[in-house]
């Protein structure tokens, strides 16, 4: 696995120690810590992740990798990207968060294109997936405009943040994603 990803704009890399302070900036924000299923208690438990996946061996699977999007002009950090290949290498899962004050300006959306073309690319893999709290509408929007479909609606499937929330489940196939047949 390569150690980043570049895009038009943008820079895409795995979390370091040095990005801990602006990831738990944002990712601690009400309004991005909502639908998030990790939400660091502090920029010590950012940094700890990042030592921790630092010494993994390149393409571990059924480990979460957390990438961070940096704009390129600006060295940035906007947000961050996750992924996690299941143990047989087919289906990956994937996961998103950018800062407020970075939404709406197409940086999510070129951040996933490149990081969901280079997995199935590098891993071979048939399927890649996502699950949304439905009521999360930026995310639905999003994985629709990359082409996900709606493959099911899990009603009150999850217990999560003290109450049960629905769980839509989303995927693109490989034979699907423009570029990787």
């Amino acid at each position: 696995m390569p150690a980043y990803l570049n895009t038009e704009r943008l820079l895409l890399r795995p979390i370091s120690t040095e990005d801990a302070q602006a990831v738990y900036s944002y990712r601690s924000l009400p309004e991005v810590a909502r639908y998030q299923g990790w939400v660091p208690a502090s920029a010590e438990e950012v940094a700890v992740y990042a030592n921790n996946m630092a010494d993994l061996p390149a393409d571990s699977k059924e480990q979460w990798w957390q990438w961070v999007i940096i704009n390129q002009p600006g060295q940035t950090l906007l947000g961050d990207l996750a992924f996690c290949v299941d143990a047989d290498g087919q289906q990956a899962e994937l996961g998103v968060a950018v800062a407020p004050h970075y939404q709406g300006q197409g940086y999510a959306t070129e951040a996933l294109r490149a990081l969901i073309s280079h997995l199935f690319q590098h891993y071979g893999l048939h399927r890649i997936h996502v699950s949304i709290d439905p009521r999360n509408q930026p995310s639905v929007l999003l994985f629709e405009r990359l082409g996900f479909r709606h493959e099911g609606l899990l009603k009150q499937s999850l217990w999560f943040k003290g109450q049960w929330c629905d769980d839509l489940l989303m995927a693109v196939l490989a034979d699907e994603w423009p570029g990787s047949s």
